[in-house]
């Protein structure tokens, strides 16, 4: 999920937790916004650091003129590589840039069944990955390169690599075939379960110190720290890539659930809402009124009017689009089908 989901869906856990909201608003404390604060850090850790840190066996750079044989090539090299010598590689391929706010495409595709590399050479993006119009190139560019073993790849089968500084992989050997692990960098150690036990510990502990007491409010400050990381790393086990859950005692990534990519438009919105409806229903529970008048919000209507009749009518929505969708890629495959036949 995005940077904002992490950090609102963290908040919104701490004002769940029994006594935290009360607390903040009686002595002015942003303990709440600890725990988005916590709720971003795996992300901090891994995109302003780990990622700087990663050491790779080759930092592949396609030039302004790319070849996609080479690249492929390279692709394959490195999978073979890993394979024959039973360790892990990892590779990096650079972007294309071809002016300030410009960037050529390209796509690799990762083909199991034939244990082969495909590279396409596409058309100019700027950095919102807009295309620019007649940019492709006039001739298809495609380049492909044999695989000399079995291989997995368990987050997309496709990479689109534009913008900024390019995709990173890990090629790990697996009994009899590679694992493909995109950015291995991320997702490691900083999206452990364990690291926000750990941070709760240590918060626990200044906490304590600082108020002189071991339980109140120190137990607050370690809870959400501790949750407010823990939402994090299990957000992101719905999607594709996992998490280390449990390092160091787990040395890789579990497989995610599959269940959404964290630029998904709908689970992100979706879950911005629901957490602010949270945040706004705990702290009005817990605010003083102005004036001695007690404003009332019934909490079955709240439930009706902002949780269930918004998610409710969204979900009806994307169902309503995807059906549209799947309709009229069935309308078009017959005449793809035709058009095939007659070109036979």
């Amino acid at each position: 999920m995005k940077g904002f989901t992490h950090f609102i869906s963290a908040t919104a856990v701490a004002t769940c937790i029994p006594g935290v909201a009360e607390f903040a608003v009686n002595n002015t404390s942003y303990i709440i916004v600890l725990g988005g604060i916590f709720g971003i850090l795996p992300d901090t850790l891994d995109f302003k650091f780990n990622r700087f840190l990663h050491k790779y066996d080759e930092l592949y750079d396609p030039g302004e003129n790319p070849d996609p044989d080479k690249i492929a090539a390279v692709v394959a090299k490195w999978i073979n590589t890993a394979y024959k010598e039973k360790r892990p590689v990892h590779l990096h391929l650079h972007t294309i840039k071809v002016g300030a706010d410009l960037w050529r495409e390209y796509l690799i595709r990762f083909k199991e069944e034939t244990k082969e590399i495909e590279v396409e050479i596409g058309g100019i993006v700027n950095t919102g990955k807009v295309p620019v119009p007649d940019s492709a190139p006039k001739e298809e560019k495609i380049g492909r390169a044999k695989v000399a073993c079995p291989f997995k790849q368990n987050y997309s089968t496709v990479t689109t690599v534009n913008i900024f500084s390019g995709p990173s992989f890990g090629f790990v050997p697996k009994n009899d075939f590679i694992d493909i692990q995109f950015i291995p960098w991320h997702r490691g150690w900083s999206h452990s379960l364990t690291l926000g036990a750990f941070c709760g510990i240590i918060v626990w502990l200044i906490a304590a110190l600082a108020s002189g007491n071991w339980l109140y409010p120190a137990w607050m400050y370690a809870a959400v720290v501790t949750l407010g990381l823990w939402t994090h790393v299990l957000e992101d086990q719905l999607g594709h890539l996992g998490s280390n859950l449990f390092f160091p005692f787990t040395k890789e990534r579990s497989e995610g659930f599959h269940l959404m990519h964290a630029n998904d438009a709908i689970p992100n919105f979706l879950t911005v809402w629901l957490s602010v409806a949270a945040i706004f229903w705990n702290m009005y529970r817990v605010l003083p009124q102005s004036g001695g008048t007690k404003i009332h919000i019934n909490g079955w209507a709240y439930l009706f009017y902002i949780v269930i009749i918004p998610v409710g009518l969204l979900l009806l929505g994307a169902f309503v689009s995807k059906k549209k969708s799947e309709t009229e890629d069935e309308i078009n495959r017959p005449e793809e089908a035709d058009e095939e036949e007659v070109a036979m």
